[in-house]
């Protein structure tokens, strides 16, 4: 009897362990994306090198260099994952490169211990290379200043397609089809013109009254609804756009074993594209695709809009770009814990431009925390529903332009409205699971300049009362360090390992 006492002791125990883990780390879903078991997916990210997290980097960034207007930052390195029965002399003989200069260009200490998963960076190659033709400018493809005057009701209306009258229940509320491109495009901050030429691309909903198949055609993720499919391409598109901006791409293998590498010089907008249009076709098609001529996706834009280079914004984000001061958002004297590293501002594939943080009330489940959630810094809110609070902190009312501060899970009962003019400090809301998707109580917090996501470790660091955050290379992990002091992102409650004091 015992024995079993103690058995039953230690299974409660692991339950509380499993319970207080709960906080899930594919938390921006939103009922939506993530790909088709079926469908060939891509290789993972490259982890992106980090200087050392015990040394705290300083707290004003120079800015994003070379952005916008001149070149694009050199090209992100890329890679191969290593699979089951790979030798380091196959992976450089398939990728006519020499051994030497493989395992020089990944500091490899043992050529015979090659793991399966393990990133390696691919040194210049002469294999094949995909179209070089620019497609969009990166404000374009984000959902950026270039799209304020831009009304997806009254496009769609002019259009006549069977786009403009569709109507779904999305989370319990009828949206019309134009509703939709833009909760996504608010959501995933891809522009709304971008979504609209791929639906037309793929279906003719936006020109068609009558159109033959679902509203992403065969390039859909797997999923039934309109919403979910068009949520699932926002975010490929996503993946694809912020690899390029420094995570790595991942070289395109395709179904006859054969590769090809992305043009080095190519933005980031269509390395987006090209990322996207890789998931469901062979290589002939893709070349097409992804080109200039009958076929492509940007005949098919400029048909709809005409020259994209009419809506360019250059640059998007000024090489003079400075991050703004920042507090931990939430009250002064208060013990939070981080418990996640950087990962998507809005589901897996954009930018890792969030972490996450839990106050220290014990395990609350669902419960929204009775701390506060405060203002980061001194702003207007202009947007305050279904979970989700942003800070305009330029104070012109859009989320397009300038800087916006993103707040996740944010409770209803509280939650401050729209239109508030905040201070630092300011109440925001309580914690807790609503918005997105969350299996335990938790704060979200990420930063978007211009419409595009800012990575938390990256060019323009967060900063949040002096603690810089860095990330591992691995979504959701990273650490935090100030004057010193290191805290590191992980599910517990230990004040000496994740515990982040605000005003101390």
């Amino acid at each position: 009897m015992t024995q079993i006492k103690r058995l039953l002791a230690i299974l409660s125990v692991l339950l509380l362990v499993i319970l207080l883990a709960a906080c899930s780390r594919k938390e921006e879903t939103t009922g939506t994306p993530g790909a088709s078991e079926g469908e060939q997916q891509p290789a993972p990210e490259v982890a992106v090198a980090q200087t050392d997290a015990g040394e705290p980097r300083e707290e004003t960034a120079a800015g994003i260099q070379n952005a916008g207007s001149v070149p694009e930052p050199s090209p992100p390195p890329q890679v191969y994952v290593v699979k089951a029965g790979d030798t380091l002399y196959a992976i450089a003989n398939r990728f006519n490169c020499a051994v030497d200069d493989l395992i020089q260009a990944n500091g490899i200490a043992n050529p015979n211990a090659l793991q399966v998963g393990q990133k390696l960076q691919i040194p210049s190659t002469s294999i094949d290379t995909g179209p070089s033709v620019h497609l969009l400018p990166n404000s374009e493809f984000v959902n950026s200043p270039a799209y304020l005057d831009f009304d997806i009701a009254a496009f769609c209306a002019r259009s006549g397609g069977y786009l403009c009258n569709y109507q779904e229940n999305v989370g319990g509320q009828m949206l019309s089809g134009p509703e939709i491109v833009n909760l996504v495009a608010h959501h995933y901050s891809v522009g709304p013109r971008l979504l609209l030429a791929v639906v037309e691309h793929e279906s003719g909903w936006v020109t068609d009254p009558n159109p033959a198949g679902g509203g992403l055609g065969r390039r859909n993720g797997g999923w039934s609804t309109f919403h979910q499919q068009l949520a699932w391409a926002a975010d490929k598109l996503n993946e694809g756009y912020y690899d390029w901006r420094g995570r790595g791409m991942a070289l395109k293998i395709w179904g006859d074993g054969t590769a090809t590498r992305y043009a080095p010089t190519l933005n980031a907008a269509t390395a987006g594209l090209q990322y996207f249009y890789s998931l469901s076709t062979g290589k002939v098609e893709w070349k097409t695709l992804v080109g200039d001529g009958p076929g492509s996706f940007i005949a098919t834009y400029r048909q709809l809009f005409g020259d994209p280079d009419q809506y360019a914004i250059v640059p998007l984000i000024p090489a003079d770009t400075a991050s703004p001061t920042l507090a931990l958002p939430w009250s002064e004297g208060e013990l939070w814990f981080y418990t996640g590293g950087p990962h998507g501002g809005w589901n897996e594939g954009s930018a890792w431009a969030a972490i996450d943080a839990v106050p220290d009330e014990g395990y609350l489940g669902c419960q929204a925390a009775s701390a506060w959630a405060t203002a980061a810094a001194p702003g207007l809110v202009i947007y305050s529903q279904d979970g989700e609070v942003m800070i305009d902190l330029d104070g012109d009312g859009h989320e397009e332009t300038g800087w916006v501060l993103f707040y996740l899970h944010i409770a209803t009962q509280g939650r401050v409205p729209v239109d508030t003019r905040v201070k630092v400090g300011d109440q925001i809301g309580h914690p807790s699971c609503e918005g997105g998707f969350s299996e335990s109580t938790h704060l979200h917090f990420a930063r978007k300049y211009n419409g595009e996501w800012i990575a938390a470790d990256g060019p323009l660091p967060l900063v949040l009362s002096g603690w810089q955050f860095s990330s591992s290379g691995d979504e959701y992990e990273g650490a935090a360090a100030r004057s010193g002091q290191q805290r590191t992102a992980c599910e517990c409650s230990d004040p000496s390992i994740n515990g982040l004091t605000a005003g101390r």
